[in-house]
């Protein structure tokens, strides 16, 4: 998303900062920005062709639940008294959040080992409890409700096609119950949250929404492992993760003999749903050859291994 200098300045005026002073922290879109100043702020920017008002609204609802029942977590912050929700053009919105304390983990240093792991299990399992008694009134999206899950696949190898049909046809019939599912986070991987002397703070929960709490521990365990390469060394890393992952998740959700049968089919379905998704989103004439390589790469071993791991955890 390219944002005009003209909008990021409409934001500075909005949150009353005359330094002018914004820039780009990333995202998937390029859509989020930092303004430092004595209390920095983070905006995140919408397009409302791609992202839905209401949708953005029970995000920002969920959030602030689960906030207000302990989980610690990005919370909006209201603009000029008004709104969470800011209105830039006919097109743009955006929200604003406080810059929280913490960084993002580095996998390489001494903080990436089972006490993190065991706090990662720890936060997704009280965000699914919390799911199963949440009543409000602004619903997340269900996932069947993904575009993803309708587009057209023909671009794609016939096996692929093939794959990701038998995997929606499965999802399609698998069982639903309080235990089993719910919302979840859609995406809590090593970048979606801060950690500094102990805390944890879950962040971006755009991709929240409607479907089998095992699919988000998979979520978990998926990108974990991919930092290890060496394919040995990667089952033996996720044997480990997922031990001390779910005994964190265990201390605030209990509930998990319904669950955990399904972790292996959901860490092989994240798989090629990220192989989808990127080819599906990312402009391919923009990215990088590192970046087309790794994408060929993941549909070689889609088609080449019957499975991500080689392994079963469960």
């Amino acid at each position: 998303m390219m944002v005009e200098r003209s909008i990021l300045n409409q934001i500075l005026d909005l949150v009353g900062n005359s330094s002018k002073d914004i820039h780009l922290l990333g995202g998937y879109f390029d859509n989020v920005y930092e303004i430092p100043s004595e209390h920095p702020i983070v905006v995140k920017i919408f397009n409302r062709e791609v992202d839905l008002e209401e949708q953005i609204i029970s995000e920002l609802a969920w959030t602030i639940y689960l906030h207000e029942h302990g989980v610690d977590v990005a919370i909006p912050i209201v603009i000029k008294e008004t709104s969470y929700i800011q209105h830039l053009t006919d097109t743009l919105f955006f929200v604003a959040y406080k810059k929280l304390k913490g960084n993002h983990v580095d996998i390489h240093s001494e903080v990436w080992k089972e006490p993190l792991f065991n706090q990662w299990g720890r936060a997704m399992g009280a965000m699914h409890s919390l799911s199963k008694q949440y009543k409000g009134e602004c619903k997340r999206p269900v996932w069947h409700e993904h575009k993803i899950i309708h587009m057209n696949m023909d671009q794609f190898d016939p096996f692929i096609k093939s794959k990701w049909k038998n995997y929606l046809h499965e999802l399609h019939s698998m069982l639903q119950s309080k235990d089993t599912y719910g919302i979840i986070h859609g995406d809590l991987h090593h970048h979606n949250f801060l950690y500094e002397s102990g805390n944890l703070t879950v962040i971006d929960f755009g991709d929240s929404e409607y479907h089998w709490y095992a699919y988000d521990i998979a979520i978990a365990i998926y990108h974990a492992s991919q930092t290890v390469k060496d394919l040995d060394k990667r089952r033996k890393f996720a044997y480990k993760f997922f031990k001390s992952f779910m005994e964190g998740y265990l201390v605030e959700n209990s509930d998990i003999k319904e669950i955990v049968n399904d972790i292996d089919f959901f860490i092989n379905y994240r798989h090629l749903y990220s192989y989808v998704y990127h080819s599906q989103f990312l402009e391919i004439s923009k990215i990088n050859e590192q970046q087309l390589q790794y994408l060929d790469n993941m549909r070689r071993s889609i088609i080449d291994q019957d499975s991500y791991l080689g392994i079963a955890l469960v």
